[in-house]
């Protein structure tokens, strides 16, 4: 077990303010959007309040656009974020032992950003204290820039209000196009969840929010099923290669 390090709560505040300052934009638009899209601040403030989870909020503000119904949105929302199971249950092996209802109050706070703080810190069993003020400079910042946004989405001229609308799917390609370069799984996430969802949304067998959520389920499990039969061939042809010589 290694020693304890960054054990005090100020460290771990230092530690997020980081994490702070690159939530600035993204909330910021978050709330303008949210603005644009017809939500007050209190809903906007209380999403991401309650929600903390920056793309399935802004694929949330899609699906209200279109007027999908609220439980497929909470739907999609908890597909988009299953990976955070993993995340805290990775981090659970590297922070001190601590009571449960703790560990579930930070818990919350975790993101991909503050898991990669937290799980980066090789070989060292990480405070409560510390964990703690990683997440809770993150998720105030997220939390105090969605409503400063918001108070600038509203004084906006009302037709940059309507023209901000096309941002959201812009704010969409800027989070994907950068995790597909050099990742051919990603692209193919990508392609196929997009024909999946267009097929059946655009053949009307399926509503909006309904299509999101079989096009990400099916995308996710083809391309897996695909790397998995890919895996098994390498493995055999480097077996017979192996057997012949």
């Amino acid at each position: 077990m290694g020693c304890l390090v960054n054990t005090t709560f100020s460290q771990g505040l230092k530690a997020g303010s980081s994490i702070a300052i690159g939530y600035f934009p993204v909330a910021l638009t978050f709330g303008l959007l949210a603005k644009t899209t017809g939500l007050s601040i209190l809903e906007a403030t209380a999403m991401s309040l309650f929600v903390y989870a920056g793309a399935a909020q802004y694929m949330a503000l899609s699906l209200l656009a279109t007027g999908v119904a609220p439980w497929l949105i909470v739907m999609n929302t908890f597909i988009v974020n299953i990976r955070h199971f993993l995340m805290t249950a990775s981090l659970s092996e590297k922070v001190e032992p601590a009571p449960k209802w703790m560990k579930a109050i930070y818990a919350f706070g975790v993101t991909d950003e503050t898991f990669s703080v937290l799980a980066t810190q090789k070989n060292r069993k990480i405070t409560t204290a510390f964990a703690f003020g990683v997440a809770l400079i993150a998720y105030s910042s997220w939390v105090i820039f969605t409503a400063v946004g918001h108070v600038i989405g509203a004084n906006l001229p009302h037709f940059l209000q309507k023209a901000m609308s096309v941002a959201l799917y812009a704010m969409f390609i800027g989070l994907l196009v950068p995790s597909m370069k050099g990742n051919r799984k990603v692209v193919l996430l990508a392609a196929i969840g997009a024909a999946i969802h267009c097929a059946l949304y655009y053949s009307n067998l399926l509503s909006t929010g309904w299509s999101i959520l079989v096009a990400t389920l099916g995308s996710a499990i083809l391309v897996e099923i695909l790397y998995m039969k890919s895996k098994k061939n390498v493995d055999h042809w480097s077996a017979q290669k192996e057997a012949k010589n």
